[in-house]
């Protein structure tokens, strides 16, 4: 996959969606592909761009709509009109105000092209661990306790969409109880302490992950597809990372690095991409809890242990502490006094984020 992806690229997997351009810039663009002053009044350039005309008024009332700006541009269409002018779609991405489903609501603002990097890698990842696509109404879900991860996520959709989550606090509840929500709220400052935490994004945003690299999640569905497998070595680590801090565990006292699901392919995928950046992992093993299989593998070894910790790291504050206590007691241990290790990072703070 290219490290970054422009529009022209996604237009094949997003012909329903709508774009709203700046008007200076789309009058120039419908004046120069359709050869006239006033393109909604060119039968032929309406007929080209497959727009009805108006019988009695002898006009394009769609392309009258775009020209003042109370009607969005379909891409598919957009297409067709960016061939027959002298504009391309790099114009189009400079000139871009937002992008929705179709014509309802949920705009957000992406920077295009979308560079496939860390950031959206953790987005992905994060889907993949405690995330979800709804399947009745395909929004991006995110759900949380920690903060620093809400943060990470919500960050990191606002670089790349241009827009801000719906957040809604949920009751506190034991494991097996069905999620109550308790009220939505506007900033992640608002949120009680100790609560989860949902985070909403629109239709759009999912349409948008879904022409980058499939459907990898739909409901309780999820699996790593090709295309994420064929993404580069930024987007893994970004992705890896926020999957562990969703699914994985640490612990100093039991020397145990472990990442864990329900979904077995998953894991092995994780495991392939490990296995791509140099960091070696124990075989799959499982466990019954709660009435169904639980998979998981481990990390074991003071060299994977800091590769783990160097390359890919983690955002959560209470599993970075673990790594560090981990490497140190392992390092200092008498069976490894004499052996030379992997240079690990533990004298600086990096691999904490916001």
């Amino acid at each position: 996959m290219e490290n970054s992806i422009g529009l022209e690229k996604l237009m094949p997997y997003l012909l329903k969606t709508h774009l709203k351009l700046d008007l200076d810039f789309l009058n120039k663009l419908l004046v120069d592909a359709s050869k006239s002053n006033k393109p909604h009044g060119n039968q032929e350039f309406a007929k080209a761009i497959k727009c009805p005309v108006n019988k009695n008024k002898k006009l394009a009332m769609t392309v009258y709509g775009w020209i003042k700006g109370y009607r969005t541009v379909p891409l598919s269409k957009l297409g067709v009109i960016i061939e027959l002018s002298k504009y391309s779609w790099k114009d189009v991405e400079e000139n871009l105000i937002s992008i929705k489903a179709g014509i309802r609501k949920g705009e957000i603002c992406p920077r295009f092209p979308i560079k496939v990097d860390e950031g959206l890698g953790s987005i992905v990842g994060h889907i993949l661990g405690d995330g979800a696509i709804d399947k009745r109404g395909h929004y991006v879900f995110y759900s949380n306790s920690n903060i620093n991860l809400l943060k990470e996520f919500r960050l990191h959709m606002l670089d790349i969409f241009g827009i801000e989550p719906r957040i809604w606090v949920q009751e506190k509840r034991l494991f097996h109880e069905k999620t109550k929500w308790m009220k939505r709220v506007y900033t992640l400052s608002e949120v009680p302490r100790g609560h989860n935490v949902g985070l909403f994004y629109p239709k759009i945003c999912v349409d948008v992950l879904y022409a980058l690299f499939g459907k990898f999640a739909e409901g309780k569905k999820k699996k790593i597809t090709k295309k994420i497998m064929d993404s580069n070595k930024e987007f893994k680590i970004g992705l890896v990372r926020a999957f562990f801090d969703d699914e994985g565990s640490i612990s100093s006292k039991s020397y145990t690095l472990r990442l864990h699901q329900d979904n077995p392919l998953i894991l092995n995928s994780i495991k392939n991409i490990l296995n791509e950046l140099g960091i070696k992992s124990n075989i799959l093993r499982s466990s019954f809890r709660r009435e169904k299989f639980r998979y998981y593998f481990n990390i074991t070894g003071y060299d994977g242990y800091a590769k783990f910790y160097k390359f890919i790291g983690c955002t959560s504050p209470k599993k970075n502490k673990e790594f560090v206590l981990l490497i140190k007691k392992v390092k200092n241990s008498v069976k490894f006094k004499n052996k030379v290790f992997f240079d690990s990072p533990i004298s600086n703070n990096s691999n904490t984020r916001a």
